[in-house]
């Protein structure tokens, strides 16, 4: 048996805490400085926050969704010595969700706050 990698924990509690960003997002309305939106933005500058939130909600679940995935595929991979192609997955799935999250926070950049 190896040992699992602190990196893969850090990555797989990122990825927990992107969910838990957009389930009180959407839950209060209030939107995340430092995680959705950069700490130097105002979130008041935001045109329609709740276009804003219902557009960013499902994205950012589901980027941190990938993320928790790819986490645990790595450290399956290291911790129970699994196949080569887990860490191959986990890597694809971790450089989708910051696909994913990077375009979708450009088009709501350009749609609700420029």
């Amino acid at each position: 048996m190896g040992n699992i990698n602190i990196f893969d924990l850090l990555i797989g509690a990122s990825g927990v805490y992107l969910i838990y960003t957009a389930l009180t997002m959407k839950k209060t309305g209030e939107i995340k400085a430092g995680v959705l939106v950069s700490k130097e933005m105002d979130a008041g500058r935001i045109k329609d926050k709740d276009g804003f939130i219902n557009y960013m909600f499902s994205r950012v679940l589901l980027a941190g969704a990938l993320i928790v995935l790819s986490a645990a595929g790595n450290m399956a991979k290291t911790g129970l010595n699994g196949p080569n192609w887990l860490s191959t997955a986990g890597d694809m799935g971790f450089v989708a969700a910051l696909i994913l999250y990077m375009v979708a926070y450009a088009k709501a950049k350009k749609m609700f706050i420029d």
